[in-house]
């Protein structure tokens, strides 16, 4: 049985905040445009299989279990809850940022 995968505001602003610095400082439009377009496939394709992604190396710093999904330069980092079959994306976050830390997701 699939999952159903919803997104946070957070993460669609991370995404879209990344997809403003392609267009913008790197003038790469057409980049943008696909890089956004992969991200979207690799979100949904959590709706299968999402236990295939590894917790976070930050797992201690949160009282939940967080999964992540690497896509190219960024953590598409997730909350699973298996007994809904839900997967909620909570960020989309860069590799190269500091650590994620508690302050840096919210959930319900």
């Amino acid at each position: 049985m699939a999952y159903q995968v919803n997104i946070s505001d957070a993460a669609l602003l991370d995404a879209e905040e990344y997809v403003e610095f392609l267009r913008q400082e790197k003038g790469a439009a057409q980049a943008a445009e696909r890089w956004f377009r992969g991200l979207v496939s690799a979100i949904y394709s959590l709706e299968e299989m999402p236990l295939r992604c590894p917790t976070i190396p930050e797992a201690d710093a949160f009282p939940f279990q967080l999964r992540h999904l690497i896509y190219h330069s960024h953590r598409i980092v997730f909350r699973l809850d298996q007994p809904r079959k839900t997967v909620t994306v909570l960020r989309v976050y860069h590799g190269s940022r500091r650590r994620l830390r508690g302050q840096d997701v919210t959930w319900e």
